[in-house]
């Protein structure tokens, strides 16, 4: 999926996106515990590592530990969100 349509998927669903350095996505909404993340596929234009983690919680690389819960299409990470 192409970022443009994955963000403007995400602001259809009523989801704030925030970009850092234009390669990792998150996306909020209010009353939602979870947010969904995503990120560019290299240099291309398209979205990959689709998945939600809850809003307090964040990986950390040197304990090994992955807060994010992957998911196949951005679809499904909207539907956990909500859930």
């Amino acid at each position: 999926m192409k970022i443009q349509n994955a963000i403007n998927k995400l602001q259809k669903n009523g989801f704030a996106v925030a970009t850092q350095d234009d390669r990792f996505f998150t996306a909020s909404k209010q009353g939602l515990r979870r947010v969904v993340e995503f990120s560019r596929n290299g240099r291309s234009d398209e979205a990959t590592c689709i998945g939600t983690r809850p809003i307090n919680d964040h990986s950390d690389p040197l304990a090994d530990y992955c807060a994010t819960f992957f998911c196949d299409s951005l679809a499904k990470a909207i539907r956990s969100a909500a859930n």
